[in-house]
């Protein structure tokens, strides 16, 4: 019962500060779309990304790739996940700042397309950055397009 008890809270304390914080979820964000990047091409099928104020998720094209429709992507790895409370979170697409969605009025239908996608042969489309932080302007991370490696992710004034 105590490991039970222990696993469910220590994830949710926040040892390292509001910093440490921004860095991690950055950090996870950029690795998960490195990962879809990674899955696309292995699976030969194309993936995006879309972004809420809240949260974002992952899409994929349906699986039949004749009805043009994106669908949530139904996997464990790739399932949605929520900012952490007090995140703020900016999108540029192709160096336009983009107004992100509220989580409640976002819903998936035949319109929907993400913000980024992940080809099949290897591509990411468009050029993009996600920038984090809670607030904080001196730890602001970034999540980028990038043109030596396909995603970087670093402190925003560093890149």
């Amino acid at each position: 019962m105590m490991a039970t008890l222990t696993g469910f809270i220590l994830p949710r304390l926040n040892f390292g500060g509001e910093k440490k914080q921004i860095r991690t979820e950055s950090l996870r964000l950029a690795e998960l779309m490195k990962r879809a990047s990674e899955e696309s091409i292995f699976k030969t099928r194309q993936i995006g990304i879309r972004f809420t104020e809240q949260d974002y998720q992952f899409l994929v094209l349906d699986g039949d790739n004749r009805t043009g429709k994106w669908v949530a992507y139904d996997s464990k790895t790739f399932r949605k996940r929520d900012w952490p409370e007090d995140f703020e979170v900016e999108v540029e697409i192709s160096g336009v700042a983009i107004e992100l969605e509220d989580t409640e009025s976002f819903k998936i239908d035949e319109k929907t397309r993400p913000h980024v996608m992940f080809l099949s042969n290897g591509e990411l489309l468009p050029d993009f950055k996600v920038l984090v932080d809670k607030g904080l302007s001196d730890n602001r991370w970034q999540v980028a397009s990038g043109v030596e490696e396909l995603i970087t992710f670093g402190v925003a004034d560093d890149l």
